[in-house]
C-alpha cells in the first residue's frame, strides 16, 4: 500500500513518474516501467476510501493525489480530496451545522474550486452544489457569531434601560408607569397636605403661650371648720392667697406675651406660603427630571428595539442558512446516492 500511496518503484524505491503519452510509469533512477494496471484505479479508490473512513487523511490524500495524476477529472478522488479540504471523512457529516466552525474555508475553496474545473461536465454540479453548501455554512457561522455578539450588546442594553426605569420609578413619580396621572395627582395633593398639616403643628407647638395654663384654686379652701385650728387655716388661707397672686401674675405675663406675639398668624401664613412655593418647586423639577429621564428611556428603548430586530433578522436569516445547507445536502444525495 505505501509503494502505491506514494508512487514508488518497487525494484530500487524510487519515486515513479507518470507518462501520460505511453500510458505508464517510469523509474528515472533504474529505468523499470510499469502500466497503468499495475497500480489498478479501484485498488487506489478502495485504498483511499478506506484511509479516509479511518480519518487516516495523509494517506488519503496521497492516493488520491496518484489517482488524479492518472485521470485528473476522476469524481471519487476529487469528492475525496475536497472532503479531506474540509477534514471530514465522508459526505453525511457536511449536514452537521457544526461542521461549519472547524472548516478552513481557504483550503475548503481551494479544493472545490479545483474539483469544479476538473470535474466531467456531468460531476460539474455536483461540486457546484457542494460549493454552495460550503459558502452557506461560512455565511451561517458569520451570523451565528454576529447573533452572539449582538445578543450580548442587547443584553447590556436592557440592562442599562432597567436601571434607568428603575432609578426613573424610585424618584419620579409623574414620569412613571406604575402611576396613572390622575394617581399621580392625587398623592401630590396628599403629600401637599401633610406637609402643611405638619408644618401647622409645629409652629403651633413651637408658638404656644407658655403662660396659658392656669393654676387650679380649687384645691385650696377658705371656709373654716370646726375641727380646724387658727394655725391651720391661717396657713391654708396664706396659700391661697399666695396661689391668686400667682394667678394674676400669670395672667398679667399671659397678655403680655399675647401682645408680643400678635403676628403670629401671619407668620404661619408666610411659612406656610414658603413650603407651598418649595413644595411646588420641588414637584416641578421632579415633573422636569422624570420628563428628561422619560426620553432618555425612550432613546434606550429605541436602541434595544433595534438590536431586538437585528437579532429577529439575524436568526430568521440563520434558519433560511440552515435550510439551504439541508437542501443542498439532499441534492448531493440525488446527484451521487451513497452509502455511508
Amino acid at each position: 500500500m505505501d509503494s502505491v500511496y506514494s508512487h514508488i518503484c518497487p525494484t530500487c524505491g524510487g519515486k515513479l513518474n507518470v507518462n501520460t503519452e505511453r500510458q505508464m510509469y517510469e523509474c528515472p533512477f533504474c529505468g523499470v516501467t510499469f502500466d497503468y494496471d499495475y497500480f489498478r484505479e479501484e485498488s487506489v479508490l478502495s485504498i483511499a476510501s478506506e484511509a479516509l473512513k479511518n480519518d487516516e487523511f495523509a494517506s488519503a490524500e496521497s492516493a488520491y493525489d496518484f489517482m488524479l495524476e492518472k485521470e485528473p477529472d476522476n469524481f471519487e478522488a476529487l469528492r475525496g480530496k475536497a472532503l479531506i479540504a474540509m477534514d471530514i471523512p465522508k459526505i453525511n457529516c457536511m449536514s452537521d451545522f457544526d461542521l461549519y466552525t472547524k472548516i478552513n474555508y481557504e483550503s475548503a475553496y481551494k479544493e472545490i474550486d479545483r474539483a469544479i474545473e476538473s470535474s466531467k461536465p456531468q460531476d460539474r454540479e455536483y461540486f457546484t452544489v457542494m460549493k454552495d453548501i460550503v459558502e452557506s455554512g461560512h455565511e451561517y457561522i458569520e451570523d451565528k457569531s454576529k447573533l452572539e455578539a449582538q445578543k450580548t450588546e442587547n443584553d447590556k442594553s436592557e440592562h442599562i434601560l432597567y436601571e434607568v426605569i428603575k432609578e426613573r420609578d424610585s424618584v419620579f413619580i409623574y414620569a412613571s408607569d406604575k402611576f396613572s396621572t390622575k394617581k399621580a395627582i392625587i398623592l401630590t395633593l396628599l403629600c401637599y397636605i401633610i406637609c402643611l398639616l405638619i408644618v401647622f403643628l409645629g409652629f403651633k407647638f413651637v408658638t404656644r403661650n407658655p403662660y396659658s395654663k392656669a393654676e387650679d384654686l380649687s384645691r385650696y379652701t377658705t371656709e373654716v371648720s370646726e375641727d380646724e385650728n387658727f394655725l391651720d387655716a391661717f396657713i391654708t388661707y396664706n396659700d391661697y392667697q399666695k396661689a391668686l397672686e400667682r394667678e394674676e401674675q400669670r395672667k398679667i405675663k399671659y397678655e403680655a406675651w399675647e401682645k408680643d406675639h400678635q403676628n403670629s398668624i401671619e407668620t404661619l401664613i408666610f411659612i406656610l406660603s414658603l413650603v407651598t412655593v418649595a413644595y411646588v418647586v420641588i414637584v416641578f423639577a421632579l415633573f422636569l427630571g422624570g420628563r428628561r429621564y422619560n426620553a432618555m428611556i425612550s432613546k434606550k428603548q429605541s436602541i434595544v428595539d433595534e438590536q431586538n430586530d437585528k437579532i429577529k433578522h439575524l436568526e430568521e436569516k440563520i434558519t433560511e442558512t440552515k435550510g439551504r445547507i439541508n437542501q443542498g445536502y439532499k441534492r448531493l444525495l440525488e446527484l451521487h446516492p451513497v452509502n455511508e
